[in-house]
């Protein structure tokens, strides 16, 4: 009697689109001397191009969750990072995601009569985490100064400010997909 192949479960994702109001917020900035010039033998992702010099703004910003229903009054605590480093992810291209054959050379595939690039997307900006046993999540995440620059800049204009974050839950991961901070509530969008 053959034996019976078992079927591997398929890779479902689920997107979830947060709305979340903001409480308060706590920041801090930081410029430093890129700490690879003083020990290069523990700087694993060290990147010749790197700026001696290091810039970091760190915002934390914690709010309760409007929506979705299922999701709401859940309190979420958001830290977001935005240095000049990046060595990676934050100054990657569409170059740096495209897939390779074997010997390097870019690949594409036909798309009524074009070639297109095939693209490796990355998992996601950041990671969401629930608090277990509590109606509370953490998330953190990697972006550009000029993102924090810009946050702090609407901090600062006195109005209720709300996150909107777009989730990716894959396997049992939560990834950050994409993130706003807005004057206007996302559920009423």
């Amino acid at each position: 009697m053959p034996r019976k192949m078992k079927r591997r479960k398929q890779t479902v994702e689920e997107h979830t689109h947060l709305g979340i109001r903001v409480e308060h917020y706590e920041a801090s900035v930081e410029a430093a001397v890129n700490y690879n010039v003083y020990s290069p033998q523990s700087a694993w992702n060290s990147d010749d191009d790197d700026p001696l010099y290091r810039f970091t703004t760190r915002l934390i910003v914690a709010g309760i969750s409007t929506y979705p229903e299922e999701r709401a009054g859940d309190r979420y605590e958001v830290t977001i990072y935005g240095d000049n480093l990046g060595s990676g992810d934050v100054r990657a291209t569409l170059k740096d995601v495209q897939e390779r054959d074997e010997y390097g050379s870019p690949k594409y595939r036909s798309y009524r009569g074009r070639q297109i690039p095939i693209y490796n997307p990355p998992s996601g900006m950041g990671l969401i985490d629930k608090i277990r046993g509590e109606p509370r999540w953490t998330a953190w995440l990697r972006v550009s100064p000029r993102f924090t620059s810009d946050a702090l800049a609407l901090f600062g204009n006195g109005r209720s400010l709300f996150l909107a974050i777009h989730e990716r839950k894959r396997d049992r991961a939560r990834w950050v997909q994409s993130v706003s901070l807005q004057t206007t509530d996302p559920a009423e969008e």
